[in-house]
């Protein structure tokens, strides 16, 4: 199959109107600020009819299809995103913290993060969806730790580098990724993973709770690996509403944030739930409002809200 040939923006809303999108006056301005390929090709799917376009050999677009509609569910994602985001690089900040405090306080050397003895054993290491081997992931951290310290201009780095001769885990830390962190927890000892969770139950002020006020760090490696990737997703630009991530890529939205909801204060984690439903709310008269709905998994979250569960201390 060839490269697709390039279409001026006459041609893209004249290749819509032929695949059955009703086009407006609006939309050459959306294609042209926004793109042909971020919009159309990411997130036409429940604008598709399957059978026509089975038999066409190419897409074909629902009878009644607006291009309005399309852009609704493109701006309600990247609302969505931007949303998720914020609440993500709050429950990052407190993983960061503990895990930077509980290895610094178990290992006082500055240069203890650079050693294989300070981690893990292979046998107790548990291999995340990825499936990266032990040594690779040993190796690859450290590697990175180390060119961060030695090489980072960051200026709370660079200066205690330059002042002190070393970077340890605490400063070094701020310089260093959710993804980096996420590497770093999978490989730290078992007993100061429990270390970790018990001390983002305290900062979360979740000591006590019946059902969010203990989890062991199996469930921390599953969940931290989860936020990393739907940061990562958020990030990038990538579609949110209907990503899946985790082994057999069996983590949705709602499922992940349950999981957030962990690694965020209650008042936290209310003001989420409470945005996140006035923006569904915003948009529940739009055409692929049940698409979305479905996709996040918004029955479990309606579910839990009446049942009195969601906001539970």
């Amino acid at each position: 199959m060839g490269a697709k040939p390039f279409r001026t923006i006459q041609e893209q809303v004249d290749l819509l109107q032929a695949r059955g999108m009703k086009v407006d006056e609006k939309t050459p301005e959306v294609l042209m600020r926004e793109g042909y390929y971020s919009i159309v090709n990411g997130y036409k799917d429940p604008f598709i009819d399957a059978e026509r376009t089975a038999q066409a050999g190419e897409d074909r677009y629902v009878e009644g299809s607006k291009f309005s509609d399309l852009c609704a569910l493109y701006t309600f994602d990247r609302e969505l995103r931007s949303l998720t985001f914020r609440y993500l690089i709050l429950a990052e900040a407190k993983v960061k913290t503990a895990v930077a405090y509980t290895f610094s306080e178990a290992h006082r050397s500055p240069n203890d993060y650079l050693l294989q003895s300070s981690f893990c054993s292979e046998q107790e290491f548990v291999p995340t969806s990825d499936g990266t081997e032990y040594a690779k992931e040993v190796s690859g951290l450290t590697g990175i730790l180390g060119r961060r310290a030695e090489k980072s201009d960051s200026g709370f780095v660079s200066h205690y580098r330059d002042t002190y001769g070393s970077v340890p885990l605490w400063v070094l830390v701020n310089d260093l990724t959710f993804g980096n962190i996420e590497h770093f927890f999978n490989l730290m000892k078992p007993a100061e993973q429990r270390g970790v969770c018990k001390m983002i139950v305290a900062s979360t002020g979740r000591t006590g709770s019946k059902r969010l006020g203990y989890f062991d760090e199996k469930k921390a490696i599953v969940s931290i690996e989860t936020l990393v990737k739907f940061r990562n997703v958020c990030a990038h630009d990538e579609r949110l509403y209907c990503a899946r991530v985790g082994g057999r890529k069996s983590v949705n939205y709602i499922k992940m944030v349950w999981m957030l909801e962990r690694y965020l204060t209650p008042a936290e984690f209310s003001s989420f739930i409470r945005d996140l439903t006035t923006l569904l709310t915003r948009y529940v008269k739009a055409y692929a409002i049940k698409h979305v709905l479905k996709e996040i998994g918004f029955v479990e979250l309606l579910k839990r809200s009446e049942d009195g569960t969601l906001f539970e201390a």
